[in-house]
């Protein structure tokens, strides 16, 4: 009986949890354009594929609809920087290397957010360099960060929002979202060994064109 009880009350923190970010991605504000382009996506260390207002060092295998890439990014001065280097490994712009600097602004305290600043592509490797703020906060009582910023087009200088979030809900596994140009990303999080993250999620989920995105992460540096 206490079996039972005990894993109905975990299906139900499960199933409470996806709503939870569901309804936070179904009622953020949408942007009035839409994009599929690589290039506004992995733009340094991330909660599924925007930036976070976090810096971090970590080393990640990226399939996105097929699309195979490498990335790495690495703290500097503390966590002051994030130097991180995305490599193409198929496609049109496969063997291409762009890198992409974040600025820390703020530090996170109980109140306010930690607040970056970053750019994309600074040598222009395959297009105009873009720019982006970026926050996130931890809510520790809740087990929940949330994550939010935009970007600025460079062809159309809109300013383009996003916002994520995600929810522990194990001691090893949560469960992320995200909304970009009025499309939302959802998926699992799971940390099978220390400093090793493997992800899924579905981008564009709910829609007819959902793409797959997996994510292998090694949090060490070298």
């Amino acid at each position: 009986m206490f079996s039972s009880n005990h894993a109905l009350f975990h299906r139900k923190v499960v199933y409470g949890n996806f709503l939870f970010i569901f309804l936070f991605l179904i009622f953020s504000p949408s942007a009035l354009f839409s994009v599929d382009d690589i290039r506004f996506r992995y733009m340094g260390s991330s909660n599924i594929a925007m930036p976070t207002g976090y810096t971090r060092t970590v080393t990640e295998y990226i399939s996105d609809d097929n699309h195979n890439m490498m990335s790495y990014s690495q703290n500097l001065l503390g966590k002051l920087f994030e130097v991180s280097a995305l490599r193409h490994l198929n496609d049109p712009n496969k063997d291409s290397m762009v890198f992409s600097l974040k600025v820390n602004l703020l530090e996170e305290d109980k109140l306010l957010p930690n607040i970056v600043w970053g750019v994309s592509d600074f040598q222009t490797k395959l297009g105009s360099k873009i720019f982006y703020f970026a926050g996130s906060k931890n809510i520790d009582v809740f087990g929940v960060t949330i994550h939010g910023g935009f970007y600025k087009d460079p062809v159309t200088t809109d300013k383009k929002p996003f916002y994520g979030i995600e929810k522990t809900i194990l001691p090893l596994v949560s469960i992320a979202g995200e909304h970009l140009d009025g499309n939302n990303s959802i998926g699992f999080k799971l940390r099978p060994y220390p400093n090793v993250s493997l992800e899924y999620a579905t981008r564009n989920a709910g829609k007819k064109d959902e793409k797959s995105v997996y994510k292998a992460q090694y949090f060490v540096s070298f």
